[in-house]
């Protein structure tokens, strides 16, 4: 939380904003009618956001208060990934999935951006938090002969397990080798289950409650869920496709009948709340006019912004994302993250394969899965190598006990026994060295677990602690590696240039170029966004176009007169600065007004503009 808390505030006041922040910047200083009117026109998809927004910017109007929300969002987004790691794994895993999510360049960009979509990100995995315990989803730690380890010791603060005690390696005390193997409890026996706790020493688990009170439990988890998924697609309605990821999360869970329904009803009351905001939305849909159909090459894009984007950083991710999948650890984990990651952007395709609207800021909620999936491959890399250093390290404890036993016979046989007594203790000796071979031949293992386990306990606990807290360091530093690699993305970020326009330099460069009390129009009225965000400089200038502002007619920019009434406006005026969009799809209509009357003085192109300025052929009147 601190990290990414750190690279929410580095560089948060960029001394501009873009397009969409001017937006919310004019929309959420509206009056709360004013905002209504206007969402039945446009931006009803970000009416909550605005409403949210209000109360803060009528505080202190700003950029940073503009972005500030995004920054606390991002960072309860990487709480809440790092919760889920430790709650479907182990706190380290945790550690690195929240450390992988804040070091990766596009969640800076969104949390250093006065939109909504940091605060969807956040609602989601709140969202997919609060499925866990309410579809009974757990850890499942996974050997590789598909069965659950019993054991665990919790290190350092982190609660890390050590790996050679997981997967019941030579060296592994657990409690069924020092019980006995194929003990169990007996008929009748109550059976509590031991929960690790720090310090490794085990405790029984609560019992069970009643049926009745687990109940009203489970529906009021149910009903926050709800509530969270609501809430959430409130502010951006693509966020509902958070669904289908869930139901396919409760699907390869194999949850049971009653988890089923819980999750129908909520996941019903989240979609009967935000069905009216799909009929509005629907009719506004003209505003992604400007996107076209997506190719398959955007879902691999949406794949390198979110697991990179640079080469090396990407490459690393794939291939610890494949290790997380090919050999699972952590079945729970790849069930919960492999369809968040995987269902929403399938699904938006094929949406926009109908209706153009497919945009990777439409899914920053789905990038979770992406850093918990990584952090489960580095978490399935140290358990294979730190099993392959705890078989040669518990093979040498056992050549240094027998080798000891071995020598303290043959010291007793040497000090001065004879005759039929020394027959009899090399005969001794010869039995007892070929038992031990023959056990270690039979059975490796078992031979460790007796052996070791009894001998070495103490030793063996230590070390486990120190190379459990070596792996947590290695994985925070190989997390600080990739974002000193991608360190040159994250200043870029932090730069004007990181987004589309630079409404604060082209209102200065339009301030410095004209003069007060000439005339300017904006073509098309979106243009009139630079005066709105930024309105000193242009403060002298006459809109002389604008029929009825933007808070009156509900609308984000305004209403123009039409082209009689703007000629007569123009009647007496002998020039004028024309600012129009510099796109080729927009269609310059003030312009061919201004053309009969006037002639193009000279034109200067502006990023994403074009500033024009006009005057009069004849003589004005």
């Amino acid at each position: 939380m601190a990290v990414m808390l750190w690279l929410g505030l580095w560089g948060l006041d960029r001394g501009t904003m873009w397009r969409d922040e001017s937006a919310t910047y004019q929309m959420a200083r509206r009056t709360l009618p004013q905002i209504r009117d206007a969402l039945g026109t446009v931006d009803a998809v970000h009416g909550l956001y605005y409403v949210l927004m209000h109360p803060l910017l009528a505080l202190h109007p700003s950029e940073v208060t503009l972005r500030l929300p995004s920054v606390l969002a991002a960072v309860a987004t990487t709480a809440l990934v790092a919760a889920l790691g430790c709650r479907l794994a182990r706190p380290r895993v945790g550690l690195w999935a929240g450390l992988l999510y804040a070091a990766t360049p596009v969640v800076t960009h969104y949390a250093q951006e006065g939109r909504s979509y940091a605060l969807v990100a956040a609602g989601a995995a709140w969202a997919t938090y609060l499925l866990v315990p309410a579809a009974r989803v757990g850890p499942r730690a996974d050997r590789a002969d598909g069965s659950v380890p019993g054991s665990a010791s919790l290190t350092s603060g982190f609660a890390v397990e050590a790996d050679w005690a997981d997967r019941h390696v030579p060296g592994s005390a657990s409690v069924a080798g020092l019980a006995g193997r194929g003990a169990g409890p007996g008929p009748g026996t109550r059976v509590r289950s031991a929960v690790s706790v720090r310090g490794g020493v085990p405790r029984l688990a609560r019992a069970a409650s009643a049926p009745g009170q687990r109940g009203r439990v489970t529906g009021w988890r149910w009903a926050a869920y709800g509530g969270v998924v609501a809430v959430t697609a409130l502010l951006h309605v693509f966020a509902a496709l958070m669904l289908a990821a869930h139901a396919l999360t409760l699907l390869i869970s194999r949850a049971r009948r009653p988890v089923w329904q819980g999750w129908g009803i909520a996941a019903t009351g989240a979609v009967a709340a935000v069905v009216p905001l799909v009929v509005v939305a629907r009719r506004q849909s003209a505003q992604l006019a400007w996107m076209r159909r997506p190719t398959p090459g955007r879902l691999w894009a949406v794949v390198e912004e979110f697991a990179g984007p640079s080469a090396l950083v990407l490459a690393v991710n794939l291939l610890l994302i494949t290790l997380a999948l090919a050999r699972p650890r952590w079945r729970s984990l790849t069930a919960v993250a492999l369809p968040l990651i995987c269902v929403p952007p399938v699904l938006l395709f094929a949406l926009a394969l109908h209706r153009p609207c497919f945009h990777e800021r439409y899914l920053l909620f789905t990038l979770p899965g992406i850093p918990l999936l990584a952090a489960a491959g580095v978490d399935r890399l140290v358990a294979a190598v730190g099993s392959r250093w705890a078989v040669a390290v518990a093979g040498r404890q056992v050549r240094t006990v027998v080798g000891r036993q071995i020598r303290a016979m043959v010291g007793r046989l040497a000090v001065g026994v004879s005759g039929r007594r020394a027959g009899a203790v090399t005969a001794r000796l010869v039995r007892a060295v070929t038992r031990r071979r023959a056990a270690a031949r039979v059975d490796r293992f078992a031979g460790v677990d007796g052996l070791v386990g009894v001998v070495a306990d103490r030793r063996r606990a230590a070390v486990g602690r120190r190379r459990a807290v070596v792996a947590v360091a290695a994985g925070v530093l190989a997390v600080g590696c990739a974002f000193v690699w991608q360190f040159p993305l994250h200043q870029l970020e932090r730069q004007p240039l990181s987004r589309q326009d630079d409404l604060a330099a082209l209102a200065a460069a339009v301030g410095r170029l004209t003069r007060p009390g000439e005339p300017v129009l904006y073509d098309p009225p979106k243009e009139r966004r630079i005066a709105i965000a930024y309105p000193r400089p242009l403060a002298g200038l006459r809109d002389i176009a604008l029929g009825t502002p933007g808070p009156a007619s509900g609308t984000l920019y305004g209403v123009d007169v039409g082209p009689a009434e703007l000629l007569r406006r123009l009647g007496g005026a002998r020039s004028a600065w024309l600012i129009a969009a510099d796109e080729p799809r927009v269609r310059p209509v003030k312009a061919a007004v201004l053309t009969g009357r006037f002639r193009l003085a000279y034109s200067l192109c502006l990023p994403s503009i074009r500033l024009e300025h006009y005057v009069r052929a004849g003589p004005a009147g």
